[in-house]
């Protein structure tokens, strides 16, 4: 799994065409959003325990810090958006009212009706042709540009907020109600030889199966997931390392804390002291701020 722990200066916009077969050389995560557009083609996503088919149209909003991947099932052109959430704000308040709620709180899938399809390609071109001017003007206009996009995606757009429902069958349907077993019941003692039964799959078939649809090992993806909910429980509880351990499936406290810093560069206790003040002091400067309209 790889980790960007890079950050961007403003939003970033790139395009590019996939050919058949196509797909990451592996799975990543990173600390900013990612809106995810196909112009032409059909491309799936893993993200989030959840497969998602994105064909001509389609977009996914990808929040910070979730591990994806995606391949392509035919010749795709895409659009990749890169950006913050301190682009989308104005002080207080986000650039427009239910924007956080409607298409940034969680992963989700939208299509645009052929109809309206004009309107956010005319956009996107727009951000595609402005981001490598790279000027004084270029970071307020690709803000403005994305508030369009968005303006016209609530306005136009339809929402999805579930994974592709024709995915029925096949290796990928089982290997997604694999992940969804491990989201659900990552504090169980949860084994590859146990998943595979359960998959009717051999050991060694489930495992290149698992790894080809998501980018990433059964045990690392487990071993993921765990570790987001520690982070989480780091951050919102008073627990003691060695209970968050325990509670996050972690059968080795030494090992959780191993695994920990190894992700996120600090130990489990460091990381909990951090982000804390980091999360006060982003809280105190943002209330400093003069409320705008939403």
């Amino acid at each position: 799994m790889r980790i960007s722990n890079e950050t961007i200066d403003r939003i970033y916009c790139n395009s590019t065409v996939r050919p058949t077969d196509s797909r990451m050389a592996e799975n990543h995560s990173h600390n900013y959003y990612e809106i995810f557009y196909v112009s032409k083609g059909n491309a799936r996503f893993f993200v989030d325990d959840r497969l998602f088919d994105l064909h001509a149209g389609d977009f996914m909003i990808i929040p910070p810090n979730l591990v994806h991947y995606n391949r392509y099932l035919m010749q795709t052109s895409r659009v990749n958006i890169y950006f913050r959430e301190e682009d989308v704000r104005r002080g207080n308040n986000y650039v427009l009212k239910g924007l956080k709620e409607q298409f940034l709180e969680k992963p989700a899938m939208f299509h645009t009706p052929s109809s309206h399809r004009d309107l956010l390609d005319t956009v996107l071109n727009t951000m595609i042709h402005e981001d490598p001017i790279s000027d004084e003007n270029t970071g307020i206009m690709l803000q403005l540009l994305l508030q369009e996009f968005f303006v016209y995606s609530r306005r136009y757009c339809i929402i999805n907020p579930g994974y592709s429902s024709h995915i029925t069958q096949g290796d990928d349907i089982t290997i997604q109600q694999a992940a969804q077993y491990i989201s659900e019941n990552y504090n169980l003692p949860i084994t590859l030889d146990f998943l595979a039964r359960k998959s009717g799959l051999s050991p060694a078939y489930f495992s290149k199966r698992f790894h080809f649809i998501t980018g990433m090992g059964m045990k690392e993806y487990l071993t993921y997931v765990r570790l987001k909910h520690a982070e989480a429980e780091l951050l919102s509880t008073s627990h003691s390392i060695a209970q968050i351990a325990e509670n996050t499936g972690f059968s080795d406290s030494n090992y959780f804390k191993d695994v920990f810093k190894n992700k996120f560069g600090l130990s489990p206790r460091a990381y909990r002291k951090t982000r804390k003040t980091d999360l006060v002091d982003a809280r105190t400067r943002r209330d400093s701020q003069p409320a705008a309209e939403s």
